[in-house]
């Protein structure tokens, strides 16, 4: 969850040993030795320059082959290092799970993205000019929820009780800093908090049984889920570095109801994969939907090539979502033009909500795909 800007909007305790080595999966085709070359070393570098704890990489290239890579330490008490089957939280990046489910609702006439907001929060300001289409591409005018004083609040008490309808009223009270529907993309996690209740209460179910449902099931998706707990299902640790002191503080347990709708699915690398290739070319709905989804617009003060759609992020020519919440940032991007896939994942992100694994991923994609990029 990208809880304040999003990253598209462009001595330590414990020391990190980047002689570490690197656990690797077997592919069932290897990328070529110079490739994977080019990744460790990026990795690496970046990892010592940013003082990561952990990096989990995954490249999956048709006709040339597959990488998958953990790096450093997942446990900085016990020293485990990191694997590449280690689950993770994948913060904003659950947006696009929240969108599908919106849509599939929309394809099975369930509800319209022309819907107002006021059928299902009639009392919340500006409901009677909110469509669901603005909520889904951050064009609605509403004010973030998760201002700086309540991420303070959770980075102090990130287990403090916290449920949507907080963050609901949170941003209603804020209706002196609305702006008009449907004028420009300003990127607000409200707008997804808004539409998961949506999904709860169009379907009749719970979030996490929606998406396991309609979403992870149909995909194959089986490490993925719509955290409404603070454990994690792995052995990984996310970490916050405290500018005061220069130690780590770990951040891997946390109440994700924080996020929602918003930031609070759990995934994997390999799931990931699966999931944001069926994203982009629109395997859970309809071709009409789907087409509609990839119209994206410009937000308001980023430059012309990165859009975003209903639920997913258009950088240049790739088209998936990044995220960032304390302790771990993400990115699952898929490049149409190569059928290939990129995901990535950090285990530190600071107060300052600043990703590491955005830097990463520009990195790779221009060493990757030196033709299609050119940031």
């Amino acid at each position: 969850m990208t809880v304040t800007q999003p990253a598209w909007f462009i001595p330590a305790l414990f020391s990190l040993a980047l002689t570490s080595f690197a656990t690797a999966q077997p592919a069932a085709r290897p990328l070529p030795a110079a490739t994977v070359a080019q990744i460790d070393s990026i990795v690496r570098d970046i990892m010592r320059e940013k003082n990561l704890p952990s990096v989990a990489v995954g490249v999956w290239i048709p006709g040339q082959g597959e990488y998958q890579a953990a790096f450093g330490t997942a446990n900085l008490q016990t020293g485990r290092m990191r694997q590449v089957g280690d689950a993770f939280r994948i913060a904003s990046i659950s947006k696009t799970f929240t969108a599908t489910a919106i849509l599939q609702l929309a394809d099975q006439g369930q509800l319209s993205t022309s819907d107002l907001l006021s059928n299902w929060f009639p009392d919340f300001p500006n409901s009677s000019r909110i469509t669901v289409k603005d909520l889904l591409t951050m064009r609605s005018g509403v004010a973030e929820y998760a201002d700086a004083d309540v991420l303070a609040a959770y980075y102090r008490r990130p287990l403090a009780p916290f449920t949507a309808q907080d963050a609901v009223r949170l941003a209603a009270a804020k209706v002196a800093s609305f702006t008009a529907p449907d004028e420009q993309t300003v990127y607000t996690n409200t707008n997804y908090v808004l539409l998961e209740q949506i999904v709860e209460r169009v379907s009749g179910q719970d979030m996490d049984a929606y998406l396991q449902a309609n979403v992870m099931t149909p995909l194959g998706l089986r490490r993925t889920f719509y955290a409404t707990g603070p454990l994690l299902p792995s052995l990984l640790h996310g970490y916050s570095l405290d500018p005061d002191t220069g130690t780590f503080r770990d951040m891997t347990w946390l109440n994700p109801q924080l996020a929602g709708g918003a930031g609070a699915v759990v995934s994997t690398l390999d799931d990931l994969h699966t999931y944001v290739r069926a994203l982009c070319t629109g395997t859970l709905l309809q071709p009409a939907t789907q087409a509609e989804r990839l119209a994206g617009q410009p937000g308001a003060g980023s430059p012309s090539f990165i859009q975003y759609g209903e639920g997913v992020l258009l950088f240049g020519p790739f088209c998936g979502h990044n995220g960032s919440i304390f302790g771990f940032s993400s990115e699952a991007f898929y490049l149409p033009a190569r059928d290939a896939v990129i995901v990535i994942n950090v285990s530190r992100l600071d107060h300052d909500d600043k990703s590491h694994s955005s830097e990463l991923f520009l990195r790779l994609s221009k060493a990757l795909f030196p033709a299609e990029v050119n940031w």
